[in-house]
């Protein structure tokens, strides 16, 4: 019974990607780059990690989208799993983290879980939104799943104007095995070597973007950090209002 309920929430969500990922090329037009050895990681069968920066809210559901025949789980806020977003993200597989818990270890591992059950996940290595474009210091739980579960690494890099019908970015970079011990110096250097592929997947993407393009990228993260910025300052200010 649990299978055939697994097989039935598969196809509805199947359905659910296929619609979502027409409107969403309809919506935010993407543009696909692919690095050398990168042609059809979207398609190629079998389990991967894939991780990607996290410049906007909708980073993740994009990547399904674009991936629908990978299946891909994507590892996602716990906040993001209340209301009416709740069922759009169980729909995408994903996989809750509770960052409010401190040491919540429950999402790596139904993680690795997935990953070892032949399934692919998504993860954002930076931890965090970031409105700027510089990336974060990666955190190490991206490079500990892909040594645990032995699987390859696929990076991807998204950028441009996340609004309605400007072109949106996105660059797949090739597989990366990683052969590291997964003790603690393993994985450090495992984390500095995600970290340094993404950076030059963002160089990449960078030049092979038209001008206007890079120009809407760079307007986006103002209005962002912007608008992050000011909500942070209004958080605190309430913070501070109820602590008087």
């Amino acid at each position: 019974m649990r299978k055939l309920l697994q097989r039935l929430w598969d196809i509805a969500a199947d359905f659910a990607n296929f619609m979502g990922g027409l409107g969403m090329r309809l919506v935010w037009l993407p543009k696909l780059h692919f690095s050398p050895g990168a042609e059809h990681v979207r398609t190629d069968p079998g389990p991967a990690l894939f991780v990607l920066n996290h410049s906007w809210w909708m980073d993740a559901p994009m990547l399904c989208l674009l991936c629908r025949r990978r299946r891909i789980s994507v590892v996602a806020a716990g906040e993001m799993f209340t209301g009416v977003r709740s069922l759009a993200m169980r729909s995408l597989r994903c996989i809750p983290v509770d960052r409010a818990a401190g040491a919540d270890l429950s999402f790596f591992h139904e993680a690795l879980r997935r990953l070892r059950a032949g399934r692919c996940v998504a993860i954002f290595p930076e931890g965090a939104l970031n409105p700027t474009e510089t990336l974060l210091p990666f955190k190490q739980g991206a490079a500990l799943l892909a040594l645990q579960a032995g699987v390859p690494v696929i990076p991807v890099y998204s950028a441009g104007n996340y609004q309605p019908f400007q072109r949106l970015q996105f660059r797949f970079g090739a597989p990366i095995v990683l052969t590291q011990r997964p003790n603690a110096a393993g994985v450090q250097e495992a984390t500095q070597c995600l970290q340094e592929a993404m950076e030059r997947l963002q160089e990449e993407l960078y030049l092979e973007m038209k001008p206007k393009y890079r120009k809407r990228a760079a307007e986006f993260h103002r209005r962002f950090r912007e608008t992050t910025l000011r909500r942070q300052r209004e958080q605190q200010k309430g913070e501070r209002n109820h602590d008087a």
